[in-house]
């Protein structure tokens, strides 16, 4: 199935059926599931609209942006009456990590210098900063962001002849802003998409919706974040590149009408997001937040004086439901946050593991690592054992 996905990409994240573009995997999570001639794409001629080739200058970031500046520079390679130039424009390195001493490159930086594209980068877009001429010495007519993660002004997208068009993962006015991907599964959101979109030019995810997923992609249960981001990232490489083919950029527009009730989705704060609290969430809950997150955090208590929390906080990982029978009053009323060290056996292997329990009525989970802060990831079977087995530390719990 990845080489298939890889192919979608390479040759310009465009395939043409005579019906409904099918599932690419024999598994329930499709790539992208909509008809040639759906209801929210409009009915255009197949015959390109008459306008000059494109000079791109693409605004990208991450891994998602990154595949939509693959399939652009495909359908560059084979279609130059089309894509002219493409230019890439990135935000300026920035230091990170302990000490701020690692400076990492994003994806698309990386991948316009495999490609060969001119490359760009600003720390933010001051007054005087103005679209470049294309390796040609002519201007850029057609500005691209996708998940680039800074506004861009007004008199830019004025400048450039066709103005600029975005991909957001999301069935716009759906999850407007900057993490649509990630408040979908946290809402357990049963379908999704992707939306190309006019740049507004003084709001986020305010312009005109050109073309849209339909009927929408479903999203199966317990779906982890990084599936329906590749999904998603492929699907809208796909529409990005069908939008620029039919011409449906060149004015006058006619945006498409979406029904769909206007949301939003914030950055995802680890401080809020990823916060465990043992007495309001259940097993099925944490597992879908670590599938969803990659990561939860709670601290470290005791029974005797819960109000003493260790500063640092644990990290926890490996995250699942630990189907456990509840048995007994001593059971069902066992605290939230306690957790206890067991050995699994299965026929002739066994393992340690660690498990926590929830809220009341809300199972146990097992966990596979704990991080204590500042210190390194360890096996929770074999970091329980250890604490538990302390002497006058008193009955350790999460809180």
């Amino acid at each position: 199935m990845r080489s298939l996905l890889r192919s979608l990409v390479s040759s310009g994240g465009h395939t043409h059926y005579r019906g409904r573009l099918h599932s690419l995997s024999s598994g329930p999570f499709p790539i992208c599931c909509r008809q040639t001639s759906p209801v929210h794409y409009r009915s255009v001629s197949t015959e390109s609209p008459t306008r000059e080739p494109l000079s791109i200058l693409f605004f990208g970031s991450d891994h998602f942006s990154a595949t939509s500046l693959k399939a652009l520079h495909d359908e560059h390679l084979s279609n130059r009456d089309l894509i002219r130039s493409i230019d890439v424009l990135t935000l300026e390195d920035r230091r990170s990590g302990r000490g701020m001493k690692t400076i990492r490159e994003v994806p698309v930086k990386s991948l316009a210098k495999s490609l060969s594209l001119p490359r760009h980068e600003v720390y933010n877009f001051e007054s005087d900063w103005n679209l470049p001429d294309n390796i040609f010495g002519e201007k850029i007519n057609m500005l691209i962001a996708v998940s680039f993660g800074l506004f861009i002004p007004a008199r830019l997208i004025e400048d450039a002849k066709y103005g600029g068009l975005n991909v957001h993962p999301s069935l716009l006015p759906m999850y407007r802003g900057a993490a649509p991907i990630y408040h979908t599964l946290l809402d357990q959101q049963p379908i999704t998409g992707v939306s190309v979109q006019t740049l507004h030019p003084t709001k986020f995810d305010r312009g005109d919706i050109l073309l849209q997923t339909d009927p929408p992609i479903k999203v199966p249960p317990k779906t982890r974040y990084q599936a329906l981001h590749d999904t998603l990232a492929i699907h809208g490489a796909e529409l990005l590149v069908e939008t620029l083919r039919r011409g449906l950029f060149v004015p006058p527009l006619n945006p498409i009408k979406s029904n769909y009730k206007p949301s939003l989705a914030p950055k995802i704060d680890p401080e809020i997001h990823a916060r465990i609290d043992w007495r309001s969430q259940d097993a099925e809950e944490l597992e879908r937040r670590w599938g969803v997150l990659n990561t939860l955090w709670c601290k470290l208590s005791s029974v005797e004086d819960p109000e003493i929390e260790r500063r640092k906080r644990a990290i926890l990982s490996g995250v699942g439901v630990f189907k456990r029978p509840e048995e007994g009053a001593e059971e069902i009323e066992t605290q939230p946050g306690t957790f206890q060290h067991l050995t699994v056996r299965n026929g002739e292997d066994s393992y340690e593991t660690m498990i926590i329990k929830c809220k009341k009525g809300g199972g146990w989970i097992s966990v596979g690592g704990v991080k204590i802060e500042g210190k390194r990831l360890v096996d929770a079977g074999e970091w329980a054992r250890s604490i538990l087995a302390q002497k006058g530390k008193g009955s350790k719990i999460f809180a």
